[in-house]
């Protein structure tokens, strides 16, 4: 039964690639590798999309806490350059100022809900509590 789910999937993924390749090479790539990502998970993955610098390192840390509060999910952080950032915002809708966005997915790749404009605290970071951060499921 197993390897006949990962044939599917397999190709339920590429066949969507294919679709999308020539529409946007950036959605193409942004969801390969989130459905290469929720290949490997148990219940989805969580997407954090970010700037890169100090930014990101808030961002990981973000990523970290969601990864604690729910188990089963896998992590896929997305620090990229502007353009390539710039691309993907558009694919997601995502208004300026927006980043860093936690987007949770599930296994077949449909998103169940986002936080933009994330951001630890300094106190949540010190005492390492979780972040409060609300998705929809």
């Amino acid at each position: 039964m197993q390897p006949i789910k990962t044939v599917l999937g397999t190709l339920f993924v590429m066949t969507a690639l294919g679709a999308n390749a020539h529409a946007d090479p950036a959605a193409a790539d942004f969801k390969s590798s989130v459905m290469a990502k929720a290949a490997e998970s148990e219940k989805g993955v969580i997407v954090v999309l970010s700037k890169r610098g100090g930014i990101a390192a808030d961002a990981a840390y973000l990523l970290v806490l969601q990864l604690k509060q729910n188990p089963g999910f896998v992590p896929l952080l997305m620090a990229e350059e502007p353009e390539k950032l710039e691309g993907y915002m558009k694919i997601l809708s995502l208004p300026n100022g927006s980043l860093p966005a936690v987007i949770f997915f599930n296994k077949s790749g449909k998103e169940l809900g986002r936080v933009i404009g994330a951001q630890p605290t300094a106190f949540m970071k010190r005492l390492d509590m979780p972040a409060r951060l609300s998705a929809t499921y």
